[in-house]
């Protein structure tokens, strides 16, 4: 059974995260682990004086207060899920030993965004990720795939495959009502006299893909735009909570470097996202 690894670095949950965990749990038929991360560099140090060491005895016990607070919400909710502290500085290593290869992992954005702990373990991912913020969803979940089969370190698609594949396991039959896969239609500007030559040409090699993953055209959806800024559009527009993406097989640190819609749309606080690897 799919164990989902929640990790959660702020020490708090809001109702719209519990509301989040419990999509998941259903969508995923899943159990839930979650990791209270809480590196405190304080707490590390050996203090001389009497003064200091004061100091530091009243905040680990405020600490240790605050996380059995945590622990009776999550449990109130989630009476089966078991709960884990995580100290180390980055929690990686930690949730690894615990998660099977193939398991999830959720990330909850702390307030002030991701942490240093958390885009280490994104730029180096190998599992499925769920980036997740502290607001609630528009639908009860619902998502887009984002999909560009044009990558010639991916000739075989395995990752847009990935994503249609996700897509079916996400939707009930009775959701397959409306376009799931999106497409952006990027034109350079320099491109521009050719608008309609690229444009045909996007579509065609979409709807070749279609055709191999065997997807009707009809579940498949095009917008127009620089890829990060039409996705999130699109999103706000259509009332998307979760936008799905493929990774390939260089990790997300070789990718920041260059510039990508993934490092884009992980740099916006409110867009929550699923990275699927393709090892």
């Amino acid at each position: 059974m799919t164990t989902l690894h929640i990790v959660l670095s702020d020490l708090v949950v809001t109702n719209a995260i519990l509301a989040k965990i419990t999509i998941l749990q259903n969508k995923l038929s899943a159990n839930v682990v979650w990791y209270l991360h809480h590196h405190q560099r304080f707490f590390d140090r050996r203090y001389f004086s009497n003064e200091l060491a004061d100091i530091s005895n009243n905040l680990q016990a405020s600490h240790q207060s605050k996380i059995s607070q945590l622990e009776l919400k999550i449990k109130k909710y989630f009476p089966k899920s078991n709960i884990l502290t995580c100290q180390e500085k980055y929690w990686s290593k930690y949730v690894n030993k615990q998660a099977n290869k193939l398991d999830p992992i959720v990330i909850i954005r702390s307030k002030s965004g991701l942490t240093s702990a958390d885009n280490q373990y994104i730029s180096d991912n190998k599992s499925t990720v769920f980036i997740l913020n502290q607001e609630k969803w528009f639908s009860d979940g619902k998502a887009i795939g984002a999909i560009d089969p044009f990558h010639e370190d991916d000739e075989e698609n395995k990752s847009d495959i990935k994503v249609v594949n996700f897509m079916r396991q996400w939707l009930s039959p009775d959701e397959q009502t409306e376009p799931f896969l999106l497409h952006v239609i990027h034109i350079p500007p320099l491109a521009i006299e050719y608008e309609k030559k690229i444009e045909a040409l996007h579509k065609e090699q979409i709807y070749r893909f279609a055709k191999t993953v065997k997807c009707p055209k009809s579940f498949i959806t095009f917008t127009r735009g620089t890829p990060e800024h039409a996705l999130l559009t699109y999103a706000d527009d259509n009332k998307i909570d979760l936008i799905v993406l493929g990774c390939r097989e260089h990790s997300l640190f070789e990718k920041w470097l260059n510039g990508s819609t993934i490092s884009a749309l992980i740099s916006h606080q409110n867009c929550d996202m699923v990275l699927i690897n393709t090892p």
